[in-house]
């Protein structure tokens, strides 16, 4: 599953929003910073991830870059343990950043620190209760704990609270195919196309549905149409 467009949009947007330059600020930092980010908007990770060491170093206490780091680590390269590192850095120059506690909760369950990740998410919910990391980690260990029907019960919440993302019905329909409701999942799946239609990984997954329903014919036009998109979004 993809989530790299709502990543990129929520925390730029977050960043805008609470840590323009300031006026003293060295002005090669935000030089730095700014092609990070086109590099990051680009999927061009590593000129973006050494951009951003090289706006670090020249501001080491700017939480906005160190935040943005460490969301690029986990977003792109899976590098858990540091993108943790990043953002407790952040919580140390600044306990109130928007979104982080959120964020530390959704990579430590893929650093496989559940026990971590509910301690975060008790420090999201009162930061912000509608941020969707936090419906995403509690779906996810849900998922990791086999209760499917409680994750699509988490995702069912999300949705009301973000009705156009894409990822969140792939992700309630991945859930359902685990429940083997597959005519659920399709019409899920549908819906993540409908509002993205370069959502490979929402083709890929109703291929595997359609397949398990013995729609061999429509299983192939979705994986062809998941290479594809695939192949185009990598060129």
């Amino acid at each position: 599953m993809t989530m790299k467009k709502n990543i990129f949009t929520i925390f730029i947007a977050l960043g805008l929003a609470i840590s323009a330059v300031s006026a003293n600020e060295p002005e090669t930092a935000a030089e730095y910073y700014n092609s990070a980010m086109a590099d990051y908007k680009a999927e061009k990770y590593v000129p973006a991830l050494k951009a951003l060491n090289k706006a670090i170093e020249i501001s080491p206490k700017n939480d906005l870059y160190i935040f943005t780091r460490g969301v690029l680590r986990y977003d792109a390269f899976k590098d858990y343990p540091g993108a943790i590192s990043d953002l407790k850095e952040v919580v140390q120059l600044n306990p109130d950043y928007p979104s982080v506690y959120a964020e530390l909760a959704y990579v430590s369950v893929f650093n496989r620190d559940i026990t971590e990740a509910k301690e975060y998410l008790t420090l999201a919910e009162v930061q912000n209760s509608s941020d969707l990391k936090i419906f995403l980690t509690r779906a996810l260990i849900c998922i990791i704990n086999q209760n499917y029907s409680g994750a699509v019960l988490i995702y069912d919440k999300a949705i009301e609270i973000y009705p156009e993302n894409s990822d969140l019905y792939l992700r309630r329909g991945y859930a359902k195919s685990y429940m083997r409701k597959y005519r659920d999942a399709i019409k899920d799946y549908d819906r993540a196309i409908e509002l993205n239609p370069q959502n490979y990984s929402a083709y890929e997954k109703r291929a595997e549905v359609h397949n398990t329903m013995l729609r061999t014919g429509k299983a192939r036009k979705d994986w062809l149409k998941s290479d594809e998109l695939r192949f185009n979004r990598n060129k």
